[in-house]
């Protein structure tokens, strides 16, 4: 409305500049007649001709609403000045936010990454230590097979050296009746037939040829004698002697070997035990337990994170409108300075065409 106040105003300082130079402007104020406003604006310029009509209120008007458009900007400066204060506080504010909530973010992310990372580590030990227990296992039904097998291997061959002394006893036995007084008196088809047994029993020991084969052939040749000999009797009994001790000796042998490797391997089971039971009892739970925990700590810093990215999320947000109010502030600061700087350059030009009308300040 002011700006059409100030068009009319520039009209009339123009039409009255026209009016006082008529002979120059004849077709343009016949333009004017043309319309309602023209002839409004040449019935004021012929009142201003005729009469003597006080333009003060005019400038009063002009003056006022330079003042008050000054004013208007003034206040806005004002305004904007108030609210670039505050885009910089709230600026602050949520930049503030948006660092810190980028760092809470960085170091969550950095804490799940060494959880998952600890968590993996525990995995990968709980694998291994699931491989030794079965590894372990194995090795122990294995030792115990072995054990089993030794003991029963040497159980026979025990009984095997005891019948072989048996066997070398009762021979002695027998060749003891050759060497007594009263050895006329034993039925020779019956110590034939003995020696013949006997000889075949002693071949039961021929893993000791070195005592086994003197021996047979001393008991052939008894045989063949008829065992009248008692001379070949004394060595027979002599060799058998010597075989006894050996087959004694060697079955101490066995025993004690046996028994030594049964304690190295019995203390082997109990090593494999007792690690298969910590094993068992103490590390894979331990680690299977240490793992969940991990699991719950990674859960939860995750709920951190999503909250912290969350926050983020606002925070930027937050921040991206502030900014954009700002831009939003100065355009609207600049459309309202062009708008009053277009007024006043306005009424600039409407004083100067009053003043070319011939229409001054009284």
């Amino acid at each position: 409305m002011r700006i059409y106040a100030l068009l009319c105003i520039i009209a009339i300082a123009y039409c009255t500049q026209t009016t006082n130079q008529a002979s120059m402007f004849d077709e343009q104020l016949g333009l004017l007649t043309k319309s309602k406003l023209g002839k409004t604006m040449l019935n004021m310029i012929s009142l201003q001709q005729f009469t003597e009509v006080d333009f003060s209120p005019l400038y009063a008007a002009i003056d006022d609403i330079v003042a008050s458009t000054q004013q208007a900007k003034q206040d806005e400066a004002e305004s904007l000045d108030s609210f670039y204060q505050q885009f910089l506080s709230d600026s602050e504010f949520y930049q503030n936010q948006v660092t810190e909530y980028n760092t809470e973010v960085a170091q969550h992310q950095s804490d799940i990454t060494t959880l998952k990372k600890d968590r993996n580590s525990l995995q990968q030990s709980l694998y291994d230590k699931s491989q030794q227990l079965s590894d372990s296992q194995r090795n122990q039904a294995q030792l115990q097979r072995t054990v089993q097998n030794n003991d029963q291997a040497t159980a026979k061959k025990t009984a095997e050296y005891d019948s072989s002394i048996s066997i070398v006893d009762q021979v002695i036995a027998k060749l003891q009746l050759i060497k007594q007084s009263s050895f006329i008196e034993v039925n020779k088809e019956d110590l034939a037939v003995s020696a013949a047994t006997f000889s075949r029993r002693l071949s039961e020991v021929s893993h000791l040829p070195h005592l086994f084969e003197p021996l047979s052939k001393v008991l052939v040749q008894m045989g063949t004698q008829g065992f009248a000999d008692q001379e070949q009797a004394g060595n027979a009994v002599k060799l058998l002697n010597s075989l006894r001790e050996d087959l004694v000796a060697s079955k101490l042998a066995l025993q004690t070997n046996a028994q030594l490797e049964k304690d190295t391997n019995d203390g082997l089971l109990a090593s494999l035990e007792e690690n298969i039971n910590l094993l068992n009892n103490e590390i894979i739970p331990q680690l299977k337990g240490d793992i969940e925990t991990k699991d719950g700590e990674i859960a939860t810093k995750q709920g951190l994170l999503k909250d912290a990215q969350s926050n983020l999320d606002t925070a930027q947000a937050n921040l991206d409108n502030v900014n954009a109010g700002w831009v939003a502030r100065q355009e609207q600061n600049k459309q309202l300075n062009d708008g009053w700087d277009n007024e006043l350059m306005l009424l600039s030009q409407a004083e100067s065409a009053l003043e070319r009308g011939g229409i001054r300040r009284q």
